[in-house]
């Protein structure tokens, strides 16, 4: 886009160029009585430049219907409808960031009983342990009773 933007000012300079060098050779054309062959041939430089006046003019407007043409300024409705939905996007994205943190603390506070229920778990699994060894000892002397006893 910015090279369009400067391609439309460069031709718009040259436009604003040529037509100062058209008013300038009319000013002289008008000021000097040139002979018959200078004034054809002063009509042929005035015409070619004027033909190059509306092939740039021309090519600017090309370059307007490119570029979207100049840019307006919004009206005021247009300018308050930005206004409030810009309003709206920022009370929204404070409601997000809200249930943001409200989510990511619930998170916390889960992962957090989580790593608590696998402690209490792995307690319980170590007692286990301890009680299963406890039993098979017991059964073990029980059995070595029963053998002994007549």
């Amino acid at each position: 886009m910015s090279t369009a933007r400067q391609q439309l000012e460069a031709q718009r300079a040259e436009a604003e160029r040529l037509r100062q060098r058209v008013a300038e050779l009319e000013a002289q054309a008008a000021a000097e009585a040139p002979q018959v062959s200078e004034k054809e041939a002063l009509g042929q430089s005035l015409e070619q430049l004027e033909a190059l006046v509306q092939t740039k003019d021309q090519e600017i407007q090309t370059l307007r219907t490119q570029t979207g043409g100049p840019r307006e300024a919004p009206d005021t409705t247009e300018r308050e409808e930005t206004q409030q939905k810009v309003q709206d996007l920022e009370t929204r994205n404070s409601e997000l960031e809200h249930q943001l943190r409200v989510t990511e603390r619930s998170l916390e506070e889960a992962r957090a009983e989580r790593e608590q229920t696998r402690a209490e778990v792995g307690r319980a699994a170590q007692l286990l342990d301890v009680r299963l060894f406890e039993l098979s000892e017991l059964r073990d002397g029980l059995a070595r009773l029963a053998e002994a006893a007549p």
